[in-house]
């Protein structure tokens, strides 16, 4: 007899699960990056779609479709952060994704040991439309980096119980 294969977790607002709901960046779940609040990931994401202050601050604000909607408008393909340029898409750009998703995960320690908890499931991402062409943030990449966190949510769990 062999086991099934773990049924992957959807992470989406679009999911089945309450965990893959709020690990969407979606989600509203607000966390702090280099001394900047946001209300959610999505939020934070399309900060990045615009240069000027006052958009900036305004999507900091927004989190699921309300942040999704605000970014629509933008036509920005490079963006600024903390003095550095780069391409959205990029590799810079996925890193800084990582990195607020990862703050979210530290602001929030009970989803990130529920998030923990799918291990070793795996992760996909289905939203309720066909991704976009050309998408900054394909499904793929956002895949690889929420793995990438979980496993370092359970190797850190090993260290601290063993």
């Amino acid at each position: 007899m062999t086991d099934a294969p773990a049924k992957p977790i959807n992470i989406s607002s679009a999911g089945d699960e309450e965990i893959g709901r709020r690990m969407s960046n979606f989600a509203a779940t607000p966390f702090t990056l280099d001394g900047r609040r946001y209300a959610s990931v999505e939020g934070f994401y399309v900060a990045l779609k615009f240069l000027d202050a006052e958009s900036r601050a305004r999507a900091a604000g927004l989190a699921g479709p309300d942040a999704y909607a605000f970014g629509k408008p933008s036509t920005l393909t490079e963006t600024e952060y903390a003095g550095r340029r780069f391409a959205l898409g990029g590799p810079e750009h996925h890193a800084l994704i990582a990195r607020a998703i990862r703050a979210k995960l530290a602001e929030h320690p009970d989803l990130a040991r529920e998030f923990a908890a799918t291990h070793p499931r795996p992760i996909v991402h289905v939203t309720r439309e066909p991704e976009r062409p050309g998408t900054f943030m394909p499904a793929t990449a956002l895949c690889r980096i929420l793995t990438t966190l979980r496993d370092e949510l359970v190797a850190k769990e090993k260290d601290r119980t063993a």
